[in-house]
């Protein structure tokens, strides 16, 4: 058991072994594959966390509204309600066919010509809530509405199998290119950093000036 906990697959796992790169080009589709998000995923990925946030909003609820437990089944009806239209919205496949990527979300189906697709990558992304950053992930496929305009789908990655998505990536080839935005993306960022870097040398430093000043001051005295 606790090896199986320690080998157990992270999406921070799954992101460094598949293709995560922007900039890149799918040139050929290996074999015919699929992936789905659906609810079967979701609790397998999170039961846990699920289970332990429906005990403690429960608690929460019946300890707030104990004289009326009626208020208590009504908003646990509509977390429930809220659950399930999130996982309908969030329900998604994605398959490679002979000619097309083909994928259906919701009600909408669509696919993508494989002449017109670009790129298949897992991307990351960071929000804050309460200014704690979190990290999410998300699928995307990019493909090219004419010769200058380059369309995008994202997709959440939530309800996806993380097995899976390491099979879904080894189905296709892809060709690693650096483009002008990748280069001016490297630029900004070692410029970003080089600004934080001396920004904390002359925090630094100003604190150690303070502090000598401080020391020559009781001295003089």
């Amino acid at each position: 058991m606790k090896n199986n906990k320690k080998n157990k697959l992270k999406f921070k796992d799954v992101y460094n072994k598949v293709n995560h790169n922007p900039y890149c080009q799918v040139t050929n589709i290996l074999r015919k594959s699929s992936i789905s998000s659906n609810i079967k995923n979701l609790i397998n990925n999170s039961w846990q966390f699920i289970l332990i946030s429906l005990v403690i909003v429960s608690a929460v609820l019946i300890y707030t509204f104990w004289n009326n437990l009626i208020v208590v089944l009504y908003c646990l009806l509509l977390i429930l309600f809220l659950f399930i239209v999130t996982v309908h919205y969030n329900s998604y496949k994605i398959k490679l066919g002979d000619n097309e990527l083909y994928f259906k979300i919701g009600f909408q189906e669509n696919s993508i010509p494989y002449d017109k697709l670009g790129n298949i990558y897992l991307d990351k992304e960071t929000m804050k809530f309460f200014f704690i950053p979190f990290h999410y992930y998300s699928l995307k496929v990019t493909y090219f509405e004419d010769e200058e305009k380059i369309g995008i789908f994202s997709f959440p990655t939530f309800m996806l199998n993380k097995n899976d998505i390491i099979k879904f990536f080894s189905s296709f080839d892809i060709e690693i290119y650096k483009s002008e935005e990748e280069t001016i993306e490297k630029e900004r960022k070692d410029k970003k950093n080089f600004y934080k870097a001396l920004g904390i040398s002359l925090g630094i430093l100003l604190i150690v000036l303070f502090i000598i000043a401080i020391i020559v001051y009781c001295f003089a005295k």
